[in-house]
């Protein structure tokens, strides 16, 4: 037959005492675990201090841009510049004839010279001369003329047309084959043919050469002077 064991009570003061014993260890693990939280807590309230980040440097190199070239320039609104003035044409050259080698001249000066006031008294007593005469006046100016514009530096001063042969006027025509012209105080032989227009007021043409130097041994033979002072 089974046994059982007897059933024991507790003591009621025995269940106190064991109570007591309990409030005993369970009050200061309590106080243990509570303290344990707080300084937890407090240690996640005080601030940390950040740590800075580690810097990435980064190498720039500098580059200049390229230079640009200006911009074109704005043509400013300006009135048109003035024409320049023209130069007046140097007077013309003659030009060798194929006759003889005489020089033809293309221009003709003793019309204007005659017409110029300057000149008022020889017009007005220039139609008192013979006409053989007032061609040999005309032809005479033109050839002057004709040497000055030639050589402006030493201009003819003086001609003597029959120094060493005859002048020959048929009409309007004249021809002096061997005068003589004075440049520079020195005389020098001087051939030229002359035309004049129809109413002996200027000359159509003229040509002429000019010669060797004459030798002043012989200017006194020819009527030729070294100057004019004679006239005096």
């Amino acid at each position: 037959m089974p046994v059982t064991a007897p059933s024991v009570r507790a003591h009621p003061l025995d269940m106190l005492h064991s109570a007591d014993t309990m409030v005993r260890w369970t009050l200061p693990v309590s106080v243990v675990i509570h303290g344990g939280l707080l300084a937890a807590l407090l240690a996640l309230a005080v601030p940390r201090s950040l740590e800075r980040p580690a810097q990435h440097v980064i190498s720039v190199e500098l580059v200049r841009p390229a230079p640009q070239s200006p911009p074109p320039a704005v043509a400013s609104a300006e009135p048109a510049p003035k024409p320049a003035a023209v130069p007046e044409a140097p007077p013309p050259v003659p030009t060798a004839s194929a006759d003889d080698g005489m020089i033809a001249a293309t221009d003709f000066y003793a019309g204007g010279i005659l017409a110029d006031p300057a000149n008022a008294e020889v017009r007005r007593n220039f139609p008192l001369l013979a006409s053989s005469e007032q061609v040999t006046q005309l032809c005479n100016m033109e050839a002057l003329e004709q040497l000055r514009l030639a050589d402006p530096a030493v201009p003819a001063d003086a001609l003597v047309g029959y120094a060493f042969d005859s002048i020959t006027v048929a009409g309007t025509v004249l021809d002096a084959p061997d005068g003589a012209v004075r440049s520079g105080g020195s005389w020098f032989h001087f051939r030229y043919h002359c035309a004049v227009t129809p109413d002996i007021a200027g000359v159509s043409a003229f040509e002429y050469a000019l010669g060797a130097a004459v030798p002043p041994e012989q200017w006194e033979e020819h009527f030729l002077n070294g100057n004019d002072d004679w006239l005096n």
